[in-house]
């Protein structure tokens, strides 16, 4: 049970052995040498530069919203891939704030989110991103693998590499301690033991796990949250409370898995932005918090209480339809630990039912068409699906903005045909601006690469955005104005024409994109068995052996046999 316990850092009396005590005069370590970071936590923690993943989504928009509001002074670098339950309209309140950045990217992306943790100085991550609705978490259960924990280990892994965080927050869930008995009267409490039941709770059980480790191996400092369920404006109508609002202003059935006896307990998101308010300044490294309430509904209740807000007969439209796969009876939290550090719930569940559904209704077309999640047993596919449509296309223009950086994700595993699309680099020189008008002229989409070969974030950044099928790089240097200018000018000529060449064909190898790459002739040069005037000419096979200049040197060092 130690692992589970609220000081995930400290080892206990009879592990200590296993471990390398360091001289009372030196700081702790981690392991592999990465010294543990020390926190006074009787001073409250000040961030400088926040990332926030999963921004655009329910939970998370609510806690960047608030954030950008009330503390002007800190940076917010949001990062949001705009999946199917994510809308940049919930960020609307911070967009227009000088201290607000978002960046359309995945979390999967390494280069990305390295880039931007040492480009935005970030010392802060507060980690929403995730797949979260249980019922698709059985249909796909690997795509809730792929986002809850690659993701998660992605992102550990930057903050390893980086060295330069002082808080991860790791965002879970209160599914991971599995189901409560029925008559317990004391809550799960941070030290109990995690028994995920459904394929969702597993990934996110998985992804505390890493977050753990990276704790006590590496010297992360890390908090972990698990939370109720929450409710209010903005979120997505796969949920429970804004998918019986959406029906019951629709005037059709409310669907209730099971006979309705479940148990859940529900807080406010204002309360629930909050907390993480409280828990970014005031929590303890190393330490879960459960953010919760004791305040307990069953589905049935719910339902009731819905039916009410409208003037509806509970009887006549409360729908009992077959359960899900293991539906947990309860989920039952202790919150005194959070409670401790000054946080306690403020709206009542008539308030913010009241307050929610007022929101639905002077807001129904704000997720589009969303029949298919009103479904009894929705499968919703989990992939960007806004991304195309033309209101979100006029949202990210109004995201486009001195302090917004956006970063399309690669559609990796998509089953459509994707059409041909050219990134080419070299735009200013002869055969790079060739191949433009090439494209141009058979009707190729293509742009030019805007960022320097050498520079490895600028390249994953080109990729990210133009998401091309193919790469062509006709950028080097020949000199100024011929190839005599790379002799006194050696480190310019092997930056771009061997460094420069060599990181394009490992960011493309890593996108699995093919790259062409235009080099030169002049590599070789007539020897005995290529005699001038023989006609016989040298073969894609031949190694370059002309070395009579340092541009020649260059480019034959990136020949295709020596990028392979």
């Amino acid at each position: 049970l130690h692992l589970l316990t609220g000081n995930l850092l400290s080892a206990p009396p009879h592990l200590n052995h296993r471990r390398h005590r360091p001289s009372s005069s030196s700081p702790p370590r981690a392991a592999h040498g990465f010294q543990k970071l020390q926190f006074n936590m009787a001073t409250p923690y000040t961030p400088k530069s926040i990332l926030i993943t999963g921004a655009a989504g329910f939970i998370a928009s609510h806690v960047t919203n608030r954030i950008v509001r009330n503390y002007p002074d800190y940076k917010i670098v949001v990062l949001d891939k705009l999946d199917y339950c994510s809308n940049l309209k919930n960020l609307l309140p911070a967009s227009s704030s000088p201290n607000f950045k978002f960046v359309k990217g995945d979390i999967a992306s390494a280069d990305l989110v390295n880039f931007l943790l040492v480009t935005e100085n970030i010392d802060t991550i507060m980690h929403f991103a995730a797949q979260t609705h249980v019922d698709n978490s059985f249909g796909n259960s690997f795509e809730f693998t792929k986002n809850n924990i690659y993701g998660t280990h992605v992102l550990l892994e930057a903050c390893k590499v980086t060295g330069q965080i002082r808080r991860f927050i790791h965002v879970s869930t209160d599914e991971v301690y599995g189901e409560t008995d029925e008559d317990a009267v004391v809550g799960n409490h941070e030290a109990s033991q995690l028994l995920p039941t459904n394929p969702y709770s597993a990934t996110k059980a998985g992804a505390e796990m890493l977050v753990m480790a990276y704790g006590r191996s590496y010297g992360l400092p890390v908090i972990t949250t698990r939370g109720n369920n929450v409710y209010g404006p903005n979120q997505f109508p796969e949920k429970l409370i804004p998918k019986f609002i959406l029906l019951a202003m629709r005037g059709k059935p409310l669907p209730i898995h099971g006979d309705g006896s479940n148990v859940r307990s529900y807080l406010y998101c204002e309360d629930v932005a909050e907390a993480f308010e409280v828990i970014l300044h005031r929590g303890e490294v190393g330490h879960v918090y459960n953010i919760g309430t004791k305040r307990e509904r069953t589905v049935t209740d719910v339902a009731k209480d819905v039916c009410r807000l409208f003037n509806l007969e509970a009887d006549k439209v409360i729908q009992l339809v077959d359960n899900r796969p293991f539906n947990d009876q309860r989920y039952f939290l202790d919150d005194e630990k959070l409670k401790s550090l000054g946080w306690s719930e403020r709206t009542r569940w008539e308030e913010g039912l009241r307050k929610t559904m007022e929101w639905y209704v002077a807001n129904s077309d704000y997720w589009g068409d969303v029949s298919g999640a009103l479904l009894p047993h929705p499968r919703t596919l989990m992939m960007p699906g806004y991304e195309g449509s033309e209101e979100i296309k006029g949202m990210l223009n109004l995201f486009t903005n001195n302090q917004t950086k956006m970063v399309a994700p690669t559609s990796e595993g998509s089953s459509q045909t994707r059409l041909l699309k050219f990134l080419i680099y070299g735009r200013t020189g002869w055969i790079g601006g060739l191949l433009g008008k090439i494209c141009e002229k058979q009707g190729i989409p293509y742009e030019y690469g805007k960022g320097r070969l050498e520079e490895r974030f600028s390249i994953v950044l080109d990729i990210q955005t133009v998401k091309p099928t193919h790469v062509f790089n006709a950028a080097g240097v020949t000199g100024r104005p011929n190839v005599d200018w790379c002799e006194s000018h050696k480190p310019d000529t092997i930056r771009t024409n061997v460094v420069g060449t060599l990181t394009l064909a490992d960011v493309c190898r890593e996108h699995g994109l093919l790259v062409i790459n235009y080099a030169t002739g002049c590599i070789f040069e007539y020897d005995a068995n290529h005699p001038e005037g023989s006609g016989i000419g040298f073969k894609e096979e031949d190694k370059p052996n002309f070395t009579g200049s340092f541009y020649s040197k260059t480019k034959a060092m990136v020949t295709a046999s020596s990028l392979l």
